[in-house]
């Protein structure tokens, strides 16, 4: 072989090696990561981009109170159409039956005017 492949690597010095791999994941401090992945990203790196989100949450947040509030009052409204749906059939009702009670009333009458 020749000379320069007759050396020995350090695991240092192959970055694709297992042994190096496995060293660099455990020496490194990965609390960082961790915090990523458990909270959310924070801190100076992640400022200006968190206030865009959290802007945007509290948008969608408002947005979706508002719908709730819309769906809650058309539910009421629709309650109050049924009862007026309710209450209009009960006067047509009615008015039907005063109507024929006033034709039969007025039956009664002529016949009784026609007697006297």
């Amino acid at each position: 072989m020749p000379p320069k492949f007759k050396r020995h690597l350090n695991d240092d010095e192959v970055t694709g090696s297992v042994k190096s791999e496995r060293r660099n994941l455990l020496e490194e401090d990965s609390d960082e990561e961790e915090d990523f992945f458990l909270r959310g990203p924070s801190g100076p790196r992640f400022g200006p981009r968190n206030d865009k989100i959290r802007h945007v949450q509290n948008q969608v947040d408002e947005v979706i109170d508002v719908m709730q509030e819309n769906i809650t009052k058309v539910i009421e409204r629709g309650e109050r159409l049924d009862d007026l749906q309710d209450k209009s059939e009960s006067l047509s009702d009615n008015a039907t039956a005063f109507s024929n009670r006033a034709k039969h009333l007025r039956r009664q009458m002529w016949w009784r005017g026609c007697k006297v």
